[in-house]
């Protein structure tokens, strides 16, 4: 393998709504009326926003020095704490990164994932990352990228979220949309052409392999991809070859202003390189992932990181439904008062930063 490719430059990508602007929703309460989809594809918990980003972007610049650009994609908005002349920061529209922008406006992230394909300027290797996702602790570049391939885990399911699934878990977009993915690596890819080292890693478990054996000597096709909602390595080479591969069920998913039955997901590209055997196999366990409705899920959680050192990357998934201002006040203090605690510094891009901007040739 090439180790020259050990000092690219690493870019990381994230897209924000503020779901509170008045303009922004104008918008989407315009459109609303013409989606005939499910009611989970329109929730109101996929547009909040808790103040998170401004430490994911901290978190990327104090545990991840090493970053060469942030691009965050937006809806024509700008926190207003960001100094978006600052030479590290790249503020990308919708318009910009459509490849079909007459599309917009969109409320779906499904779609806006699928044109990461356009972004401008973007390095061969990135990191994309969801705006609750925060870096807690110093993550070493080669935890993400060695020798110019992700670091990634291929761990196949034990059961095919398929009509049986449905029934028994109910209806949900998001499923459908890995499913969908799923289908069109079955076009291209059989799980024969990987070797041992891939399915067999040693730090995947016992479980794991033999789930894994089942696929390639049982079951001969994918149908579900084990996975975390984590920083994800890409390369740009993979989202160009699945552009090329799939670009009329890519360009429909791109139409799609909300969460559609043919939508496709980013995890398209990550089961593309983990199906093409393109990744360094290695499963970590420093992530933490929690779906957050309530105070008493928050303080469990944010216990639970106090007391595991290990954990690098965490995710307090906003699941809380509730409209009810003095629990959501409680919320956003709390998860504050969290994030401060392990990011009290702010980055150099932001507004009231007491550190100087960084030169402009980086």
């Amino acid at each position: 393998m090439n180790t020259n490719t050990d000092n690219a430059p690493i870019d990381f990508v994230l897209p924000w709504v503020d779901g509170s602007d008045p303009a922004w929703q104008a918008k989407k309460n315009y459109y609303l009326p013409q989606h005939h989809g499910r009611s989970d594809a329109t929730s109101s918990n996929r547009y909040q926003d808790f103040g998170t980003l401004r430490y994911v972007l901290r978190s990327i610049e104090q545990n991840c020095p090493w970053y060469h650009k942030i691009y965050l994609i937006t809806a024509d908005q700008r926190p207003h704490w960001l100094q978006t002349s600052h030479p590290k920061i790249e503020i990308v529209s919708h318009q910009q990164l459509f490849i079909q922008p007459q599309n917009l406006p969109v409320f779906n992230s499904s779609a806006i994932e699928m044109n990461l394909v356009n972004l401008k300027g973007l390095s061969e290797h990135f990191v994309y990352l969801n705006d609750d996702t925060v870096i807690l602790r110093p993550t070493p570049r080669e935890r993400l990228f060695q020798h110019g391939l992700p670091v990634d885990f291929l761990c196949h399911g034990w059961l095919k979220r398929s009509a049986l699934f449905r029934r028994l878990r109910g209806q949900n977009s998001w499923v459908d949309a890995l499913n969908n993915n799923i289908a069109l690596i079955n076009r291209i890819y059989k799980p024969a052409t990987l070797n041992t080292q891939q399915l067999f890693a040693p730090s995947y478990n016992l479980r794991e392999k033999l789930s894994n054996t089942l696929l390639k000597y049982l079951h001969h096709h994918y149908f579900w991809f084990a996975h975390w909602h984590l920083p994800q390595p890409y390369t740009r080479s993979t989202l160009q070859q699945v552009y090329q591969h799939f670009q009329p069920e890519i360009l429909a998913c791109t139409a799609n202003r909300f969460r559609a039955h043919n939508d496709l997901t980013i995890y398209l590209n990550r089961y593309w390189h983990l199906a093409s055997g393109a990744f360094v196999p290695y499963k970590h366990n420093d992530g933490f992932v929690r779906n957050i409705s309530n105070l008493a899920e928050l303080n469990s959680a944010i216990e639970y990181l106090h007391q595991h050192p290990e954990i690098r990357f965490a995710c307090l998934n906003d699941t809380c439904t509730s409209t009810n201002s003095s629990e959501l006040a409680q919320l956003n203090t709390i998860q504050k008062t969290f994030y401060e605690h392990y990011l009290p510094n702010p980055a150099s891009f932001e507004q009231n930063s007491s550190q100087s901007p960084l030169p402009s040739h980086l």
